[in-house]
C-alpha cells in the first residue's frame, strides 16, 4: 500500500501501496489536477491544486518556507527543502532533508526565502534522530547497509528484517541490471520503522494518515513520506533466535510478501524507475511489486529471487481469462484506474497487472526498457490522458494493446506456480 497526507494543509490522502487491494485504491489517489483525481494503487496520494501552468524546474539549493497551519493559523512554521515545482500561483511542491514531500498551496504560504545552501539528504544519524522523534519511547535504531530502521521489536527481529530487506535491495539492482533497465543508488539509507503490536501499528498509521483504513494491512509505503511502516509479524518480544522468527514467520506468507511489496514500491520511487507524485500507472506500480513479492518457504530469510509465479493471483488469472482475453480489456486497464478502486474488480486488476508484468519481464524485454525510460521521464503533478498512457504503451512495444493482451493470456496460462 502507498499512503500520503500533508499536514500543512487540508489531509489529503495518499499512502503506500498495501498489501491488501486497498493498495490499489490508495496508489490510485495520485494526483488532483484541474479537478481531475489521478490513481496510482495502493494508497499513494491525492495531491492538491497546485496551479501548475509554467511551473519552474526543481532547485537543488534550500528555500525556507513559512507556512500556516490549520490548527495554529497564528503560530507559523517554518520548514526548509528543495523546491521540486514552482507554480504560476506561488504554490510549491517541497521535499525536505528526511525526504517528506509537501504541497503547500499559495493560501498556507507566508514567505519563502531562498539561499545558496546546497540540498542533501540527511545523514544516517540525523535520519535515525528523526524516525525517533515519530515514536513514543522504547525504540531503537537498527542500520544495515541501506536502511535505517526505528523499531521496539526484539533486536532479532529488526536484525531479521533488515537482512530480509537487504537482500531484495541486492536482488532488485541484480534484476535491473540483467534487464539493461537504469537506476541510480538511492541518496541516502532509506527509512523503515517496525511496530511492535497491532495496536500500536494502527494508531500510529491513522495518526499520519487519517483518511485510510489500515485493517489487516501488515505494511505500507508512504509515499508522502518516503519511508516504509511494518508491524512486527512475531507479535512477540520474547523470540529469541533467528530460526524461531523464521518459524513464526513461515506460517504468514502473505504478511512476509508485504514486506517485500513495500520494499520494492520504496526502491522504485528512490532508484529514478518511477517518480514521486506523478502520474504513475497503477498496473504498473502494482505489477512491479507483484513480480517481486512471492516468498521462497524453504530459503533461511523466506524469499530468494523476484519472478516466481504467484500462487494467488496465477489461479485468478486463470480463472478470468478462460476465453482467450482478459476480462479487464488491457486497453482499459493501461488508460485508466477505475479497476482498482472497485472491490469486485480489484482482485481481478491485481492478478492482470502481475500477469502482464511477468510476461513483459519475460518475453518483451526490449519494450520493457523503452517503456520504463518512459515512465521514469515523467514530472510530478503532470496529468497523462488515457490516451497518451496507451500511445506510450503502443510505441514502446510496438503492438497494440489487443496484440499484447492475447500474448499475455497465452503466456501465463502456461505458467505453472510455485510449490
Amino acid at each position: 500500500m502507498v499512503a500520503r497526507q500533508d499536514s500543512s494543509s487540508k489531509p489529503h490522502a495518499g499512502i503506500s501501496c498495501r498489501r491488501t487491494c486497498r493498495a490499489t485504491a490508495l496508489l490510485t489517489h495520485v494526483a488532483s489536477l484541474a479537478g481531475t483525481a489521478l490513481q496510482i494503487v495502493g494508497l499513494l496520494f491525492c495531491l492538491c491544486r497546485l496551479g501548475l501552468a509554467d511551473e519552474s524546474a526543481s532547485s537543488e539549493t534550500l528555500t525556507t518556507v513559512v507556512i500556516k497551519t490549520s490548527g495554529t493559523p497564528d503560530m507559523p512554521v517554518e520548514i526548509s527543502g528543495r523546491i521540486l515545482i514552482e507554480a504560476q500561483d506561488g504554490g510549491v511542491l517541497l521535499e525536505e532533508r528526511n525526504g517528506r514531500i509537501r504541497q503547500l498551496t499559495p493560501a498556507v504560504i507566508e514567505s519563502k526565502t531562498p539561499s545558496n545552501v546546497p540540498f542533501s539528504a540527511m545523514t544516517n544519524d540525523e535520519l535515525g534522530n528523526e524516525l525517533l522523534s515519530q515514536v513514543q519511547g522504547g525504540f531503537e535504531i537498527h542500520q544495515t547497509d541501506h536502511y535505517v530502521i526505528c523499531s521496539n521489536s526484539a533486536e532479532e527481529y529488526s536484525g531479521f528484517v533488515g537482512k530480509l530487506l537487504e537482500q531484495v535491495f541486492d536482488q532488485y539492482f541484480r534484476f535491473m541490471d540483467e534487464k539493461e533497465i537504469a537506476v541510480r543508488q538511492p541518496a541516502a539509507k532509506l527509512p523503515v520503522i517496525i511496530l511492535q503490536s497491532d495496536a500500536e501499528f494502527k494508531e500510529f498509521a491513522a495518526a499520519h494518515h487519517p483518511e485510510t483504513s489500515f485493517e489487516d494491512t501488515p505494511g505500507y509505503y508512504s509515499l508522502r513520506d518516503n519511508q516504509m511502516l511494518l508491524m512486527d509479524l512475531t507479535r512477540d518480544r520474547s523470540l529469541r533466535s533467528s530460526t524461531a522468527i523464521r518459524k513464526r514467520l513461515a506460517d504468514q506468507p502473505l504478511q512476509v510478501a508485504t514486506m517485500v511489496h513495500e520494499a520494492i514500491h520504496q526502491l522504485a520511487f528512490n532508484t529514478g524507475l518511477q517518480i514521486r507524485m506523478a502520474d504513475n500507472p497503477v498496473w504498473l506500480s502494482e505489477g512491479l511489486a507483484l513480480y517481486f513479492e512471492p516468498i521462497a518457504p524453504r530459503s533461511s530469510n523466506l524469499w530468494t529471487r523476484p519472478g516466481l509465479v504467484s500462487g494467488r493471483h496465477h489461479p485468478v488469472f486463470v480463472r478470468h481469462s478462460e476465453n482467450g482475453a482478459t476480462e479487464i480489456p488491457l486497453r482499459d486497464l493501461l488508460s485508466v484506474d477505475n479497476a482498482f478502486l472497485n472491490a469486485d474488480t480489484m482482485p481481478t486488476a491485481y492478478a492482470e497487472s502481475w500477469g502482464l508484468t511477468s510476461y513483459l519481464f519475460r518475453q518483451q524485454k526490449d519494450g520493457m526498457q523503452k517503456y520504463l525510460t518512459k515512465i521514469s521521464q515523467r514530472k510530478p503533478l503532470q496529468r497523462v490522458s488515457p490516451e497518451e498512457r496507451v500511445a506510450e504503451f503502443q510505441e514502446a512495444f510496438g503492438k497494440s494493446p489487443d496484440e499484447i493482451e492475447r500474448e499475455t493470456v497465452l503466456f501465463v496460462r502456461r505458467l505453472r506456480p510455485t510449490r
